[in-house]
């Protein structure tokens, strides 16, 4: 599941990154785990880029949209 924040797009938190974590550590990757596992690694390396204030921004839409 992904979110539109403005004119990003970011993966949100949901059970799907919980199979994805387990598929990592100790199953066989499929073409679409690579992918999720992928974009969930650039929107970390995004999130730590960004200044506090883009952060908060994104962390307070996630948390809507997976209301």
């Amino acid at each position: 599941m992904y979110l539109k924040i403005k004119d990003m797009t970011w993966p949100a938190p949901c059970a799907r990154m919980n199979e994805i974590e387990w598929q990592l550590r100790f199953g066989e990757l499929s073409r679409a785990d690579r992918v999720a596992a992928a974009s969930i690694i650039a929107a970390y390396r995004q999130m730590v880029s960004d200044t506090q204030t883009k952060r908060n921004m994104i962390i307070a839409e996630l948390r809507k949209g997976i209301k």
